[in-house]
């Protein structure tokens, strides 16, 4: 170890500008099926918010009742629950016909009955119903001349999480990049910036003070008092103390500098977490190769062959390689001062944790090698995926290797995270120690996402390996991007570090949230357990009498593929069957009995619409998925199906309704909400008239399917997204970026 008296050593190193290049967003989705309307009206569905719906709608075509040159929309907006008028509701329609009233829209409020009729010009419209407490719902619409639509309206209660978003005030001196975050015994506030600084929130006073500055690209923390903070930068782990009390770190102690690193614009060192006996655990990322981005400077050997050549044809599909000393690996440091280089195999081991049992996890990227993201428990010794560490290996360095033996070498993911639902780039796990101030989940996991995303995760303990249930917990709901890093604080409620530079635009993007729990108990999934012959689910609440009826779930299961492509497509898909469904007397056990179990497969839970809580609430995230890496008997491979696939469905045409489901869960971080794209993630905008969307449906499909190589002076790709989603999402995506940007095809 070393030491260094800030009084009289400046930094070792200044921070350069950081560009990064955006993590991979993509995911499978399955949407609804599409129906077509006549051809004088052409709707296109669109809703806003994470749970928002409409029960019924309905529409009349008539040929009558309005002057040929314009056209006439009316209907009655009404509660789905009682049909009764829907209170201070409001129709808004807008479109470039209205150019000439205010904001080229048109604002009605409906009758005492909930009646609304509006008269426009033919052309094209939004037209949105809006009321306090309820869901809102926006439609797509065209309109021919002399046309008259009738559009009935049914608004569901608006459901929302017991849980409140609430955004810190930062102090106008502090960068909101905000990257680690912690608490210390007494309850002070410690968060790192990516710029550098380590700043702490008193727990007496709430007042923020700077304890230290000068940093490189500080990712993480561990607040062991307010005068003893340790933090991850990117060339080292660093003591920082506070010896005269001022406040104000005064030395400045290198831990650990044993890695290598360069001066890649894509290269991070992330951690921190501590266990009891005080051993660190931090990680370094793969850095960003191979496409003409030189390495400026280099720390420590330098090794720019991959260890598993890429044979395939073209450019290489993933260009996040282990170039310095043990990049992709995670590592550990004694209390005595000792680095061991503890596990290999990833890619971007962004999330790391450790549980109450002391027991190490990580979340790790989807990529090359990483068919979606994960979160791995993670032992000494172990090989988890990304081969191209094993470079640094003293028993594999020399090795020539086949996908065959890394599939025997490596140890599954605990908890596969798929693509799209359940995020792009998962931050750090944290388990809830609040003793029931966070809800009914003591004890289970939560991570953020780079999206804006909090998931939940249930683990379990089968044959002496961990496995488990993965769910959504919070979408939107004022939640923002960027959720590296996280901690439970004293109060009970779950901070967030945000920070998304070189991603995405970072404005109203980064700071420090916290999520509260109101106190109401959601109706959820609390867990997901295997057993024998299936599962058990028990709900937060009791349940009413359809929670027992098999029809009313749908379960499926598939694998991914472990290769060097870019990510995987979900393989192996099928519907299972269900023999029994039971409901126990406490209306929150729930026995699922599978026609077939198999272990090597992610098993995807459903819940239905009809199953509600006895007060008459649905489950508020229905969606589950249970990594069976091996059955209760320790059994892990898989045996003979008596299960058949269903014939894969023709290529429709695109389908916008089904493409902005795809477009919001895959696509939004990088190419932004307006199609304008990000200089930062270097994506285009859609909206220019000499743009992407210039190009024909079919040279747009294999940029999306292949990918694309920048054109410099830009470095960051458009990874292939043909390996993650299926060819009838990109042409529904597609079908949908021109039918919100307004750019025909040629």
């Amino acid at each position: 170890m070393r030491t260094a008296d800030i009084s009289r050593l400046s930094p070792a190193m200044a921070a350069p500008e950081d560009r990064r290049l955006p993590n991979r967003r993509r995911a499978a989705s399955a949407m609804g099926a599409w129906e077509s309307a006549p051809p004088s009206i052409r709707t296109f569905p669109r809703r806003k918010g994470f749970f928002s719906g409409v029960l019924a709608l309905s529409f009349v075509l008539s040929a009558v009742g309005a002057p040929a040159a314009s056209a006439r929309i009316s209907g009655q907006i009404r509660k789905a629950d009682s049909d009764a008028p829907v209170p201070r509701a409001q129709v808004r329609i807008e479109g470039p016909t209205l150019a000439g009233r205010e904001n080229s829209q048109i604002i009605q409020k409906p009758k005492s009955d909930g009646r609304y009729q509006l008269d426009v010009p033919p052309g094209a419209y939004d037209l949105w119903v809006t009321a306090a407490d309820f869901e809102e719902v926006k439609e797509r619409l065209e309109i021919a001349a002399g046309a008259v639509l009738q559009r009935d309206f049914e608004l569901r209660p608006l459901q929302r999480s017991p849980y409140r978003v609430e955004t810190l005030k930062l102090p106008q001196q502090m960068i909101g990049e905000v990257s680690g975050v912690a608490f210390t015994p007494r309850g002070s506030l410690v968060v790192t910036n990516r710029r550098g600084d380590v700043w702490i929130r008193g727990y007496a006073d709430a007042r923020w003070h700077r304890f230290a500055s000068g940093l490189y690209e500080g990712f993480g923390v561990v607040a062991r008092d307010e005068s003893d903070i340790v933090v991850i930068q990117r060339p080292e782990i660093t003591r920082l103390r506070d010896i005269n009390g001022d406040g104000v770190a005064d030395v400045f102690e290198t831990l650990a500098d044993d890695w290598g690193i360069t001066g890649s614009y894509h290269e991070f060192s992330y951690g921190l977490a501590r266990d009891t006996a005080g051993n660190l655990y931090a990680s370094s990322g793969l850095c960003s190769f191979g496409r003409g981005v030189e390495l400026p400077w280099v720390r420590g050997r330098l090794q720019t062959a991959q260890f598993m050549p890429w044979g395939g044809t073209g450019a290489v599909p993933d260009g996040h390689r282990s170039v310095a000393e043990y990049q992709g690996w995670v590592f550990q440091v004694a209390p005595n001062g000792q680095w061991i280089p503890f596990a290999s195999g990833f890619r971007q081991p962004l999330g790391v944790g450790v549980s109450p049992q002391d027991e190490l996890f990580i979340s790790d990227c989807a990529g090359a090698w990483v068919p979606t993201s994960t979160l791995t428990h993670v032992e000494r010794g172990g090989f988890y995926g990304h081969p191209d560490g094993l470079k640094w290996h003293p028993d594999y360095r020399d090795k020539k290797m086949t996908i065959e033996q890394l599939t025997q070498l490596r140890r599954p993911p605990s908890i596969y995270l798929p693509r799209g639902l359940m995020g792009t780039s998962p931050g750090q796990p944290v388990w809830d120690l609040t003793g029931g101030r966070f809800g009914p989940f003591a004890g289970q996991v939560f991570l953020g996402d780079v999206s804006n995303l909090l998931m939940r995760v249930d683990l379990e303990k089968v044959a002496g390996a961990y496995q488990g249930a993965a769910f959504p917990f919070l979408r939107g709901q004022g939640l923002r991007l960027g959720g590296m890093h996280h901690a439970f604080g004293p109060d009970g409620a779950l901070y967030l570090a945000q920070t998304v530079r070189g991603w995405m635009s970072t404005e109203g993007n980064e700071g420090i949230q916290r999520v509260v729990w109101t106190g109401e108990t959601p109706v959820e999934i609390q867990t997901l357990r295997l057993t024998e012959r299936g599962f058990t689910l028990r709900f937060t609440e009791p349940m009413g009498d359809p929670a027992g009826e098999a029809r009313n779930y749908q379960v499926r299961r598939f694998q991914y593929n472990y290769h060097p492509l870019d990510g995987s497509l979900r393989i192996n898909q099928l519907e299972v069957p269900l023999a029994v469904a039971r409901l126990q007397p406490d209306g929150r056990a729930l026995e699922l009995e599978l026609v077939e179990l198999q272990p090597g497969y992610v098993y995807e839970f459903v819940v239905g619409k009809n199953v509600l809580s006895r007060t008459g609430r649905p489950v508020l995230n229905a969606t589950g998925y249970y990594t069976l890496n091996r059955l209760k008997s320790g059994e892990t491979r898989a045996g003979p199906s008596r299960l058949v696939a269903k014939a894969p469905e023709p290529l429709r045409p695109g389908n916008p309704v089904r493409g902005e489901e795809v477009y919001r869960l895959n696509c939004l971080v990088c190419h932004q909400e307006d199609g304008k794209g990000s200089e930062l993630a270097g994506t285009p905008d859609y909206t220019l008239p000499g743009g992407p969307l210039t190009k024909s449906d079919a040279e747009l499909i294999a940029v999306i399917t292949n990918g694309k190589l920048p054109t410099p002076p830009a470095v960051n790709p458009m990874p292939p997204w043909g390996n993650v989603l299926p060819p009838q999402a990109i042409h529904d995506v597609v079908a949908y970026l021109r039918q919100t940007f307004k750019q025909p095809a040629p």
